[in-house]
């Protein structure tokens, strides 16, 4: 979100932001006024010459961070590689790790209610995903790290944002599950499920795979 209201250039509305990221227009208001409190935005009235309240604007401050993707995924390459994949148990801790994350997230959101998949599905395009839902699936046909992590790092990163998808679910109290996902060269599918996300401990050491580069999905 501070990477959208950086690179706009003009001030942006909680419309405007919550319809660019693909989330709820409260879970955006949540988040800006976050940014503002850290002083990395700033909140002004737009006058509109009208009765009624008039709508916020917001943009970024001077004072705000600024990181790039490829220092960003270069991080990411090295910490797993060093920290993570080592390790014998590196699936697990991956998992573990990304429920954690995804639960921290979910309890993040405005307290309104019970979190959805759509709230989901805005967090996803905040870190960079595209993801298109119907009924029973998500469809993730962009990934940040598909073509930027080595290969054999990548299986760990999917693991990990499995974590992260029931994490969210099952904190946000969604009542929905993610099954396994299903990794491709140039999209993943997730199903939906209404029963419950499986625990951590259940995870293999190989929950996903990616694809012969011949093979389409």
């Amino acid at each position: 979100m501070l990477a959208l209201l950086q690179s706009a250039g003009v001030a942006m509305s909680v419309v405007d932001v919550a319809d660019r990221l693909g989330m709820h227009k409260n879970s955006a208001r949540f988040h800006l006024d976050a940014l503002v409190d850290a002083r990395y935005a700033e909140r002004w009235a737009q006058p509109t010459g009208h009765q009624g309240r008039p709508p916020l604007l917001f943009s970024a401050t001077d004072a705000s961070p600024t990181l790039t993707n490829i220092h960003l995924l270069e991080l990411t390459d090295v910490l797993f590689a060093s920290f993570v994949a080592p390790a014998p148990d590196a699936a697990q801790r991956a998992a573990e790790a990304g429920r954690a994350w995804g639960a921290s997230v979910a309890r993040s959101d405005p307290d309104d209610g019970a979190a959805s998949v759509d709230d989901l599905v805005g967090h996803l395009g905040q870190r960079g995903f595209t993801t298109v839902r119907d009924e029973s699936t998500l469809t993730f046909t962009r990934c940040p790290f598909r073509t930027t992590v080595r290969p054999d790092i990548l299986p760990l990163l999917c693991t990990m944002h499995k974590g992260f998808l029931d994490g969210y679910l099952e904190a946000g109290g969604t009542g929905v599950g993610a099954g396994p996902i299903d990794v491709g060269p140039f999209r993943c599918v997730c199903a939906l499920n209404e029963t419950e996300p499986p625990e951590a401990t259940e995870f293999s050491q190989h929950p996903t795979t990616i694809d012969a580069p011949d093979k389409q999905r």
